[in-house]
């Protein structure tokens, strides 16, 4: 009983070397792109500044993704006083007029709403979350 313990466990070692040695020593790890962040407050150049619907917001962070020669991401976080059912409502009104095709959204879970818009080959995801004092929001926002 002992032998086939013990040839357990070997077995276990050398398919976790194979398996380290295929996937990092063996093969270069692919490595996502790095974010490039604005400064503390701000967002980053390329963001859509009308996207943040309140003028009395704190910028968490706001960060850019270069994906491909066509393909960019510029993300941006912010807490607003307002709450997360005036916030859905004012975006739900303001991307049809600002061109952008509202393409789902979700609206059951308690504690966020979610907004996905497209305008274009361009991508719009909205997640607006409760808090304490208010919302924050998550805006991603992709380029292609």
């Amino acid at each position: 009983m002992l032998r086939w313990g013990v040839a357990a466990v070997i077995l276990i070692i050398a398919v976790a070397g194979i398996v380290w040695w295929l996937l990092g020593a063996g093969k270069g790890v692919i490595a996502s792109p790095a974010p490039i962040f604005a400064p503390q407050g701000q967002l980053v150049p390329q963001f859509p500044k009308g996207l943040i619907l309140d003028n009395n917001t704190v910028i968490n962070g706001s960060y850019a993704v270069n994906y491909s020669s066509s393909t960019d991401q510029y993300t941006a976080i912010y807490d607003s006083s307002s709450t997360m059912a005036t916030l859905y409502g004012d975006y739900q009104s303001y991307l049809p007029l600002n061109n952008w095709t509202v393409t789902g959204s979700l609206t059951t879970h308690p504690t966020f709403n979610a907004i996905a818009a497209s305008q274009g080959s361009d991508q719009l995801q909205i997640v607006i979350s409760t808090q304490s004092n208010g919302s924050q929001v998550t805006i991603t926002y992709v380029t292609k």
